[in-house]
């Protein structure tokens, strides 16, 4: 199949291009910036899908079954933009209009990299994930807005991911600075008191491929592991080679504080947060957990071995 990818440089997008040449597909990547980091065989477009024309949105997804958005997804607004609006324009309405251009051009199949909050919030509405934070509302508003833009005989898989972990050519782990905002000194760390789920980068793309080959139409969890913070972070942190000496377990109005100070920090650089510090507070003390056979038997993509994937 000929698959166009959006984001395709990025730290996920560069493992789904390369696991779909590995199972022989053509592959088009739309990315915002030139990388030396694609394989010769990629056709690569330039363009940022919040602006571009019609007329070379179409010319660009022409001829392609299937689409992968990989493109990372806003998580703060610029300082004083009405910050629905923003979330909506970055991250819901580039999506409809892409998937909805290649409906136009008879693609059949979309998988959307989407995030594990709208799974907690579809499986404990109690928490009001979406009432409380911009951003998870425009990630489940993304989804739905991704289906409606499209005919039923298109399929539209949403990979709902935790926290990825892995390594990818010139680009960072969205964990590693994490890590480093949670170091004290050289051997300390401290830890949120809940526990996460976590997906490897390389299980992401193969289950993103698996989705289209299958042409999956569902919203499917993905997660290798689910393990307490104090276990992630040791494990992060004996991977890079600074085994730390002890772990402090943050009570939940210490992290309510810690994400306090850095929406203070995001304001004085111009950013405005999409999350609510003590709906985060709370959600980070708890237990963020998904269900690894959904994946596994929908979509036959196994849980990775993490410690190597932290290694590599």
């Amino acid at each position: 199949m000929k698959i166009l990818v959006t984001g395709g440089s990025g730290f996920i997008g560069q493992h789904v291009v390369r696991e779909l040449l590995a199972r022989g597909h053509d592959v088009t990547v739309l990315v915002r910036t030139p990388s030396t980091h694609l394989p010769d065989a990629v056709t690569v477009h330039l363009g940022d899908l919040t602006d571009l024309s019609e007329e070379r949105l179409e010319a660009i997804v022409a001829g392609h079954q299937g689409i992968v958005v990989a493109s990372a997804a806003a998580v703060a607004a610029p300082r004083g933009a009405d910050i629905a609006a923003f979330f909506h324009d970055a991250n819901v309405a580039p999506v409809a209009r892409l998937l909805a251009a290649g409906c136009r051009a008879q693609t059949d199949r979309a998988v959307i990299l989407g995030s594990f909050y709208a799974t907690l919030q579809r499986e404990q509405p109690k928490l009001r994930l979406a009432e409380r934070s911009p951003y998870i509302s425009s990630r489940i508003d993304q989804a739905e807005r991704a289906r409606a833009a499209v005919t039923a005989e298109t399929s539209v898989a949403i990979l709902e991911l935790p926290y990825v972990a892995g390594t990818t050519p010139g680009r960072q782990s969205p964990l590693e600075p994490m890590l480093r905002s949670m170091a004290v000194g050289d051997k300390d760390i401290l830890a949120y008191p809940g526990t996460t789920a976590v997906v490897t980068v390389t299980q992401t793309a193969r289950a993103a491929v698996a989705a289209l080959e299958r042409r999956a139409n569902g919203n499917y969890p993905l997660v290798t592991a689910n393990l307490p913070w104090a276990d992630l972070f040791t494990r992060l942190a004996t991977a890079s080679g600074r085994s730390p000496k002890r772990i402090w377990k943050l009570h939940r109005i210490a992290v309510e504080l810690l994400l306090r100070w850095a929406v203070i920090r995001q304001r004085r650089l111009g950013f405005t947060l999409g999350f609510d510090p003590a709906q985060w507070s709370q959600l980070h003390a708890t237990a963020m957990v998904l269900d690894p056979d959904i994946a596994r038997a929908e979509l036959g993509v196994e849980p990775d071995d993490l410690d190597k994937a932290l290694r590599t």
